[in-house]
């Protein structure tokens, strides 16, 4: 049944928009909860900066292939060669 639409799939693409405002929210500090216990107060984010960038590079480049582009490198192998200095 190719006519039918995979429900795992995932768009790549959409994800990354949302990972994007949210990564922009937790920039802005709109994601941030306050808990009061009496004059004590206490706020955090529900989501770490880190975790919601790193999935927000992976949607990027899941995005970019499946529009067919090829994503640009991130890691560069080190030199194994003795530097000079």
């Amino acid at each position: 049944m190719p006519d039918e639409i995979d429900p795992i799939a995932i768009d790549w693409c959409a994800r990354a928009a949302k990972l994007r405002r949210v990564e922009e929210a937790l920039l802005m500090g709109e994601m941030v909860t306050e808990a009061r216990f009496g004059e004590d107060m206490a706020r955090y984010a529900n989501a770490s900066l880190a975790d919601v960038t790193k999935a927000l590079n992976e949607a990027i480049r899941e995005c970019q292939i499946s529009r067919g582009e090829t994503p640009k490198r991130t890691r560069y192998a080190m030199s194994g060669r003795m530097r000079p200095y």
